[in-house]
């Protein structure tokens, strides 16, 4: 058994120097602590050996600001918007926020040049469905043709058919003169900054400032119904950011008030109360303030663990005081109640904090840091919670009973005997578990994985009208991955392999289409010019009255298309188009955009566009990694589904090897940790009828219960064994009031989340407080009737 040695006349001796020494380590730790910043990107999660993290650190530097922000405007009067927009633009152009300015498209460049676009092959191809129409037009005017009785017309509507997706293909090469929605009610506005979105506060400012420039325009003097709204993955990030702080804020006064309440009710004395309370406060405070030299920031994940924190720490407080208050009561003096409370209780204070504290320290081996983070965080938060309420609790109880502030007097006829008796109820409950687990277990093993991105983001009402007013506007993603290559051949070589990847590609398709700035201005616009002019004879010399009816429209519309007559050059092509593959240095890119045709919102999408667009092998052999936020979520969830269940298993271990050592037997590992592991398996199951799903935020939840629900077992085993045969209900009686309220403190810790406005956040906040209130049944309820069933079998007396 972990013990704590029995030097309590040390904290008599030394309790002032104690006290002044945690006192100046708390005020360094708070001085830290309070330059702790929060890292709400997703991409800082992984690690940044990663070569999908390390592509887009490439991708940042070469091309300098990622991302747009988007103003949406949105009036019946489609005049007004271009007015305004018009107006805009020479002011937005003007900041120094702003880089350029992207609201149309050059419509008479893409009309003139539109089947350039065509590969020789799909001219081709274009020539033969146009000669197979003219051909079948020519036999219905000849006046032998004699009709198949046993024919059919599916030739003929094939043709038609054929010259119908023709015309779609090649009028998708010529966009809408501005982006907008399809009655033209929406214009949207692309704002591309001169920084990336890497820095909160450039985009605080940007945001500011564009604002300013709207709203000095009065949009209502345009139209009165003109209405604006902001969007896109710039005004997003900030939007998490605002969320994820304030969720902080918010839980943070919940979960600390909370605590504190629920403290003073059990107790019944403020000043104790208080006690605690500053006391754990030490403990946060050297907990944040090493963070901060280690790690330093917080993230996502990891900002809220102050509150859980406090919630999970108090619970040595509880238990010291709770037995300390105890001792008194029953009539010891205040050395010999600090005794008890130090070195009986202490030790299996320390028994929970060590299992603990080890189980959130295995989550350090994991890759994805909202893992490893969170282990080493909570770990030591843990340690130092135990170290505060061993420590420095004594030395403020002794300082203010000393002062005469603290006064617990004894209370007639309390003594530390009791009546030994039986746990009757021990059958009944067991028997009553055995189904119940089956059913539960059952029930977990169909709990889904939540893959919908867009169900664990901050969405706020803004970005969801302008989710809403935005739909359809763009034809192509606008979060393409891009990959970089040092030359032209790389360029052409990535392109090929990419092609061959979408033409193999027939199961699971998740590429639209591949664009490089060589793309853009074909080499061999001869060549397909050569199938053009072909293609004009053809209808002007053949189709021009035989074809008739829709067809004839076609073809009509088609020799505007034909009249193309040169090729087009770099220069004349559109500035804004060629914007994306010009470096932050003005150079032109070797740069290849990668457009998904499969919505990355859905995670089993992006991890299929991952794997084909990740890691590009070309004919040479070289291995080139796609750059995207997208790639870098799919790889997020794919280690997290793999680490979560490594985390569990990994976290289960090292708690039974903690606890074997504490209690040197094998039996009584397995005796506390069966109530934990059936626990487990509950909450499972009431995640199933709670219609709860995991995800990447709350899969921590589970090896963080483990370690949590562990303590309650190790409690009730560790009063058992010293006080011996029969003595569980006085056990239930005082070590389990306690542990009601270690539970409840915990569960108020993290309840906060539920309020939460973040989802994913929220989801780890219903997970936990499931998972708690689980671990803590099994503990008080089953791990008793385990004992009592197992008494004779097991050496459970005091050692």
């Amino acid at each position: 058994m972990l013990r704590i040695p029995k030097k309590c006349h040390l904290l008599y001796r030394f309790h002032r120097s104690i006290l002044i020494v945690a006192t100046l380590l708390t005020v360094a730790g708070a001085y830290l602590t309070s330059k702790l910043g929060l890292q709400s990107d997703l991409a800082s999660l992984l690690p940044d050996s990663f070569v999908s993290v390390q592509a887009l650190h490439k991708m940042q530097e070469k091309v300098g600001g990622i991302g747009q922000l988007r103003i949406v405007l949105e009036s019946s009067d489609f005049g007004a918007l271009k007015r305004l927009v018009h107006d805009l633009e020479p002011k937005l152009h003007a900041s120094k926020y702003v880089n350029y300015v992207d609201y149309t498209n050059d419509v008479q460049f893409y009309h003139t040049n539109a089947l350039l676009f065509l590969d020789t092959l799909e001219l081709d191809s274009l020539q033969m469905s146009i000669r197979s129409l003219v051909d079948e037009e020519k036999q219905k005017l000849n006046p032998l043709l004699v009709d198949d009785l046993f024919g059919d017309d599916d030739n003929e509507a094939d043709s038609e058919d054929e010259l119908a997706v023709w015309e779609a293909k090649y009028e998708d090469r010529e966009p809408k003169e501005f982006y907008s929605n399809a009655d033209s009610t929406v214009l949207v506005v692309k704002v591309f900054p001169s920084q990336s979105n890497t820095d909160l506060g450039f985009i605080r400012e940007m945001l500011e400032e564009v604002r300013g420039i709207v709203a000095g325009q009065n949009p209502a003097s345009y139209a009165p119904d003109l209405k604006v709204y902001y969007g896109g993955n710039f005004k997003n990030r900030l939007d998490e950011f605002e969320v994820v702080k304030k969720d902080i804020l918010g839980t943070a006064i919940y979960g600390l008030g909370g605590v504190f309440l629920l403290i003073v009710i059990y107790f019944r004395r403020l000043l104790g109360a208080i006690l605690i309370t500053v006391s754990l406060l030490y403990s946060l405070a050297w907990t944040f303030g090493l963070t901060y030299l280690v790690i330093g920031s917080l993230n996502t994940i990891t900002g809220f663990l102050f509150v859980i924190l406090f919630g999970l720490g108090i619970d040595y407080g509880i238990h010291a005081f709770a037995r300390y208050v105890e001792s008194k009561q029953a009539g010891l003096d205040t050395k010999d109640a600090v005794e008890k409370m130090v070195c009986e209780t202490g030790t299996a204070l320390a028994t929970t904090a060590i299992t603990t504290s080890a189980a959130f320290f295995s989550l350090l081996i994991m890759d994805f840091k909202g893992f490893s983070e969170l282990g080493f965080i909570a770990g030591v938060g843990m340690l130092f919670a135990f170290i505060a309420m061993v420590f420095v609790l004594p030395t403020f109880i002794i300082t203010f009973e000393q002062m005469g502030l603290l006064k617990i007097e004894r209370v007639p006829g309390k003594t530390l005997e009791f009546k030994r008796r039986r746990f009757r109820p021990a059958v009944p409950v067991i028997v009553a578990a055995v189904p119940l687990t089956l059913l539960a277990g059952y029930l977990f093993s169909k709990v889904d994985f939540e893959y919908d991105f867009t169900n664990l983001r901050a969405i706020t009402p803004e970005r969801r009208i302008v989710g809403e007013k935005t739909e359809g506007v763009f034809k192509l993603s606008e979060s393409p991955a891009v990959i970089l290559a040092d030359s032209r051949e790389e360029v052409d070589e990535i392109v090929e392999a990419v092609k061959e990847k979408m033409r193999q590609d027939t199961v699971t398709p998740t590429i639209s289409t591949v664009r490089s700035i060589f793309s853009l201005v074909p080499d061999d616009q001869e060549a397909r010019l050569a199938r053009i002019r072909e293609i004009r004879r053809l209808v002007e010399d053949e189709a021009v009255g035989v074809v008739q009816g829709e067809d004839k429209e076609r073809l009509d519309k088609l020799r505007g298309y034909l009249a193309v007559d040169r090729p087009f050059t770099w220069d004349e092509f559109p500035d804004k188009d060629k914007r994306q593959f010009i470096d932050k240095d003005g150079n032109i890119g070797n740069f290849v955009f990668v457009y998904p045709s499969v919505p990355l919102r859905d995670g089993r999408n992006a991890i299929e566009f991952r794997n084909d667009v990740g890691t590009v092998v070309t004919k040479s052999g070289k291995e080139f990694h796609a750059a995207s936020s997208n790639i870098i979520s799919a790889e997020m969830l794919l280690i997290m589904i793999k680490e979560g269940k490594l985390a569990g298993i990994l976290t289960f271990v090292i708690v039974f090897l903690i606890v074997f050592a504490d209690f040197r037997s094998f039996r009584a590992a397995v005796l506390v940790l069966s109530p934990l592991a059936i626990g487990v398996i509950l909450m499972g199951g009431a995640m199933y009828l709670f219609g709860l799903k995991l995800n990447f935020f709350n899969i921590v939840v589970l090896p963080s219960v483990m370690g949590i629900g562990v303590d309650n077992g190790v409690h009730i085993f560790h009063r058992y064994r010293e006080e011996g045969p029969g003595s569980l209900h006085f056990v239930l009686r005082n070590t389990g009031l306690a542990i009601l309220m270690t539970t409840l403190t915990t569960i108020v810790g993290y309840s906060g989340l539920i309020m939460a406005s973040h989802p994913g956040l929220n989801s780890i906040g219903d997970l936990a407080v499931i998972g708690i209130s689980a671990t803590f049944l099994t503990a008080l309820v089953l791990l008793p009737a385990l004992i009592q069933l197992f008494e004779k079998k097991i050496p459970v007396s005091r050692p």
